[in-house]
């Protein structure tokens, strides 16, 4: 314990910055980090926050809370539109505007349910012949009840546009144009989507569940698909699936809607051709496995040497990434090489991916010495997360600012240093100290164990905290063996993880663990995996 506190304190003064020093640094969110704590700290001058503002990389979340908090008194120069912007119409002159700009601010239900029902049903006869459309949504707006009135008229998508704007829809049984329609809006998988994952709108689904929109790709088919499945069409379901899997830009989703495809008709050459994917994912090597198919070449590299570079330095790391964004082959090539040493495998992997374009499996086990008392499990667990967190590069910086390898939100950082670690004083920038990471992964790890056991929820618990994983797991139809849609179980269920970054995540660091446990020397099978996926385990 003593030894691991005098690691905190020499650490402390390495990443103390002033606002001088990291003005001249590239804008990174690594930079914002520590602007934000000068400025939680109130060590910005007041006549400094102006230009404070330009050297922020990303101005959102609790940069952007502190800063216009402490900056509400500073008078800036109010915007002013170019003159021939459309949003300089308002509700008094939009009846004046050209055709353009009508049509441009009129399409805005926010916009066009100010106006009155008399210049509503004025301007919905000026568009019915030019722009059926718009003249239909207009005609609704003029209504006591609009959404009433776009299910009477079968206006899918001005319903779906008023319900994004805020207005109440009860479930309804939607007739063919209507469903049809609704399937148009850009939110369309959205809606669909946290219909299905929340369990609501039955009826809307089970009508939607025989539409066959012959269009719908990527992550509408999908989902189109899905529910198509959750009412036994399975057949349908299974068109969809291939729509998305024809459709999607990326392997890893594309693998994703194939497995499904085999779910809905279990055809065995879906599976065939999902065993010859190059990607490793949790329904790739499950194909694998059930065709007999060996998995790829994996490779673990084992440098022999170290070099002197300052791995736990945030400013250092973002420099590394702006580099590699703009080198060539042969700069990556040899930056490749260098980088290929015992302490900076999180850049060597980087590297590597970029100029392999994610096609060779490099899984590699930085500072093997710091998990060398833990179980297999254990760092398989801890190196199946920090892969997916942070690609092992010590010093990461999220948008959050969730910080070093294993990405600890600055709070779940200090609490671990306190109840774990006795240590009621901690900086949390020693989260990029890699020794530091792997201690706090494995106690807040042995703390999720206690209240979920599968990998998988303990990846869902680490994302998005056990909370959210305890009270999903609650959900009578998430996860149940026994659902009237068991054959499709736990596969289904990881369609309907609440959270997408969660749900997502779930299902990388389950396919990293399979394969740091097959590294590390245990003989696993993915198989086995997915039947141990129980709530009550």
């Amino acid at each position: 314990m003593k030894k691991l506190i005098s690691i905190l304190l020499i650490a402390q003064a390495l990443f103390s910055y002033t606002y001088e020093e990291l003005k001249n640094e590239p804008n990174s969110l690594a930079k914002d980090f520590f602007l934000y704590n000068l400025l939680k700290n109130n060590e910005i001058k007041k006549e400094d926050l102006k230009e404070f503002k330009t050297h922020i990389f990303r101005f959102a979340g609790v940069m952007k809370k502190e800063y216009e908090k402490l900056s509400k008194d500073i008078k800036e120069e109010p915007k002013t539109l170019p003159a021939d912007s459309c949003y300089n119409y308002s509700i008094n002159s939009i009846m004046n505007a050209d055709e353009k700009c009508q049509v441009f601010r009129l399409k805005e239900i926010n916009f066009a349910k100010k106006l009155s029902k008399e210049n509503l049903i004025k301007l919905a006869n000026i568009y019915k012949q030019k722009d059926k459309n718009l003249s239909s949504q207009l005609s609704i707006l003029a209504n006591k009840n609009p959404v009433a009135e776009s299910i009477k008229k079968g206006d899918g998508k001005t319903l779906m546009k008023l319900y994004y704007d805020g207005y109440k829809l009860d479930d309804f049984s939607p007739g063919p144009l209507t469903r049809a329609s609704m399937m148009e809006h850009p939110n369309a998988y959205k809606f669909l989507n946290s219909a299905i994952v929340d369990d609501k709108y039955p009826k809307i689904k089970e009508k939607l569940a025989s539409l066959d929109k012959e269009d719908a790709k990527e992550d509408l088919a999908f989902v189109l698909g899905l529910n198509a499945l959750m009412f036994n069409k399975n057949a349908l379901a299974e068109k969809y699936f291939l729509r998305a899997n024809k459709t999607y830009k990326y392997k890893r989703p594309k693998d994703n809607a194939l497995f499904f495809a085999y779910l809905a008709s279990n055809k065995t050459r879906h599976l065939d051709t999902l065993a010859n994917s190059d990607d490793l994912n949790i329904y790739s090597i499950l194909a694998k496995e059930l065709t007999n198919t060996p998995l790829p070449t994996i490779i673990t590299p084992n440098p022999t040497k170290s070099i002197d570079y300052p791995i736990n330095n945030a400013l250092v790391q973002a420099r590394f990434m702006n580099d590699i964004k703009n080198a060539d082959t042969q700069k990556l090539s040899e930056m490749q090489e260098y980088f290929n040493t015992k302490n900076t495998q999180g850049q060597y992997l980087v590297i590597s991916d970029k100029l392999s374009n994610f096609k060779d499996n490099i899984y590699p086990i930085p500072f093997p010495e710091e998990l060398a008392n833990y179980s297999v499990e254990q760092k398989a667990l801890i190196l199946a997360i920090a892969k997916q967190e942070s690609r092992f590069l010590p010093a990461s910086v999220s948008t959050s600012y969730a910080l070093g390898m294993m990405q600890f939100m600055p709070f779940v950082a200090r609490h671990t240093a306190k109840v774990d670690f006795n240590d009621n004083d901690f900086d949390v920038t020693q989260m990029f100290d890699p020794k530091i990471a792997y201690k706090f992964a494995n106690a807040h790890i042995n703390t999720l164990k206690k209240g979920v056991k599968h990998p998988i929820f303990i990846a869902y618990a680490y994302n998005g905290g056990l909370g959210f994983t305890q009270r999903m797991l609650k959900k009578d139809y998430m996860f149940n063996p026994n659902s009237k849609l068991k054959s499709y179980e736990p596969f289904l269920s990881m369609e309907l993880v609440p959270y997408l970054e969660s749900r997502l995540y779930g299902k990388k660091v389950l396919a990293n663990y399979y394969i740091y446990l097959k590294i590390l020397g245990q003989n696993v099978k993915m198989s086995d995996l997915i039947k141990q996926i129980d709530k009550n385990q």
